[in-house]
């Protein structure tokens, strides 16, 4: 009897090298290069520059912070130590973050999956190539800006040669494990549940990153470096601090294997690279392999038509009582965009996940052990108020670069609907603009005042705070409007892409500048006023004139941010010109 098993003729394609898959990147990235003109070349210095200055900032952030540890007898190494674990702790927790999104896209729903499944090509192949897109999508913002900071360890504790070499080779296996992980759960997930359940599966992603990262972030139990009082003596305070936070994560590992390379502790390097390694090897062939089973099957049950069962009476009454916040001229596009949000798995699940972080952020803050000395309760109170206010400022930028910064470009190709509508752009802008705003906003006043509720600050630092944060809101999510029509993608697959691009990362670029001006701007004023309660004397003339002058510099800085990109970007739009 003939075998029923069918026999294919594999192309070259499948028997050659994987790299095959990839070409077709390539060849989109050289040939934008290649159609790069004067103005793009322009924006490519900028990007440049600012990039460089970026740097700069950050080498000099960490230059000063590790240059003040070496002052302290016995704890500053210590300090230094703990401080090199949270920054591969919080790059840890990026890259998983980042990685769950963007296997989701590079996966299932990449366009050239229509093409490349059906054709004779292995999924393990198919898996390698798709999971170096992935690595390198989710990865290469972490690694453009983590550069600094390992070079002012390298500078500040007189690494060598060997450190920077360590550095490079610790992070090519450190990176693919989270990335390892986020597509390993991804095929488990698509090929568990149906495509119907497409919501579900986000929704289990959603949860399962929130415990994931709240068991990361509290196993570093920042809380003990400003409370050494809960030791029996400064040795026990000491031993802790040195204690690793768990020796399961990978990024307790990388660090154990940068330390002795720094002098700043004894071990065997050796053993927790090999421990780096061989787990990121294991996962890629578990990778490999759960692909190869699972994976035709679970991109196939993505590709089923959901059952349509339309808006629940309640939600549309729901959408429709949000848009009468707006006037009347701004209503049907807010609900078109309120409706398509909603109808984006890939836009609410990255917001949940995104509220997560800051659940794990302000619960941090409820934390600190705010009791103690008078001044120690003073200096707690405002100064991390303080630096509260500029850390809300970059959650909101952050936030602004997944939904305002995109706004534009994920029109896509019903832009051209727009424009020829007899609907004047200006409205078009503004109906973003305050749909991006009104959340942003509730958010970030809710973010600074409770945190500042669990510090206990003064009234002063809360009105300054909230007021402060009111006024960064509108240029953030104004600049982030000018940036993402000067730099629009009506082509993208996905909000994750637009908001890597070029265009994204001068926009976090500038509003990292924006924000830490203003607080430069305030630093000094409200230093003045710290110490004036500290000494328990009245300000001068010359001090409340200081006060005043800085303030207002702070409010004209940000209005005039404001107004500049309002009026630039909407001239803008009015007047692009677009090819889809």
């Amino acid at each position: 009897m003939p075998d029923p098993t069918p026999s294919f003729r594999l192309s070259p394609l499948e028997t050659g090298n994987w790299l095959l898959l990839l070409i077709p990147r390539f060849l989109a990235v050289r040939n934008g290069l290649r159609r790069m003109g004067r103005g793009g070349q322009v924006r490519s210095l900028l990007l440049a520059t600012l990039i460089v200055l970026f740097w700069c900032g950050i080498f000099w952030f960490f230059h000063r912070t590790l240059g003040y540890f070496r002052t302290i007898p016995d704890l500053g190494p210590v300090l230094s130590q703990k401080l090199l674990s949270m920054i591969f702790l919080t790059f840890f927790a990026i890259l998983l973050f980042s990685n769950v999104i963007t296997s989701l896209s590079t996966f299932f729903l990449s366009r050239d999956l229509l093409l490349l499944v059906p054709a004779p090509v292995a999924p393990s192949r198919l898996f390698t190539a798709k999971f170096i897109e992935t690595l390198v999508d989710s990865s290469w913002m972490v690694l453009l800006f983590s550069g600094p900071a390992f070079l002012a360890y390298g500078v500040v504790h007189g690494g060598g040669l060997t450190y920077y070499l360590m550095v490079l080779l610790t992070f090519v296996p450190f990176l693919i494990i989270p990335a390892a992980l986020g597509v390993i759960a991804t095929l488990i997930l698509a090929y568990a549940l149906p495509a119907q359940r497409g919501k579900d599966m986000l929704l289990v992603f959603s949860t399962l990153f929130l415990s994931l990262l709240y068991l990361l972030f509290r196993l570093l139990q920042p809380e003990k470096l400003v409370n050494p009082e809960a030791f029996s003596d400064f040795l026990a305070f000491v031993a802790a601090m040195q204690t690793p936070s768990s020796p399961f994560l990978p990024s307790t590992w990388a660090t154990e294997v940068i330390l002795p390379f720094l002098g700043l502790k004894g071990g065997d390097a050796l053993f927790y690279y090999l421990l780096l390694l061989s787990t990121a090897l294991f996962l890629l062939v578990a990778g490999s392999s759960l692909a190869t089973r699972l994976y035709p099957l679970g991109w196939s049950k993505a590709q089923e038509g959901q059952r349509r069962r339309g808006l629940r009476r309640w939600w549309d009454l729901a959408i429709q009582g949000m848009a009468e916040l707006f006037p009347s001229s701004l209503r049907v596009i807010v609900v078109k965009d309120l409706k398509t949000f909603f109808r984006d798995t890939g836009q609410w699940s990255q917001l949940f996940m995104l509220l997560a972080l800051i659940v794990v952020y302000v619960y941090n803050f409820s934390v600190l052990p705010i009791g103690g000395s008078a001044l120690r309760t003073f200096y707690l109170q405002n100064i991390v108020s303080f630096f509260n206010l500029a850390l809300a400022g970059f959650v909101i930028a952050a936030i602004a670069v997944r939904f305002v910064f995109p706004a534009i470009s994920l029109e896509g190709k019903t832009f051209w609907v727009l424009k020829s509508a007899p609907v004047p752009l200006r409205r078009l802008w503004w109906s973003k603009f305050w749909v991006g705003l009104l959340p942003l906003l509730v958010l970030g006043e809710l973010l600074v005042s409770i945190t500042n509720y669990f510090l206990g600050v003064s009234t002063f630092m809360m009105i300054l705070s909230t007021v402060t944060l009111f006024f960064l809101t509108f240029s953030i999510v104004a600049l982030g409007m000018a940036v993402g029509i000067a730099y629009p993608n009506f082509t993208a697959e996905h909000s994750a892409k637009i908001a890597a691009s070029f265009g994204g990362v001068l926009y976090m670029i500038l509003c990292v500048g924006f924000i830490g001006l203003v607080a430069v701007l305030e630093a000094w004023p409200v230093y003045i006023i710290m110490m004036s309660k500290l000494q328990h004397m009245p300000l001068s003339a010359a001090q409340w004139s200081s006060l005043i002058s800085s303030f207002s510099l702070a409010l004209a800085l940000a209005l005039g941010v404001f107004s500049c990109s309002t009026r630039w970007s909407i001239t803008h739009l009015e007047e692009m010109e677009v090819s889809l």
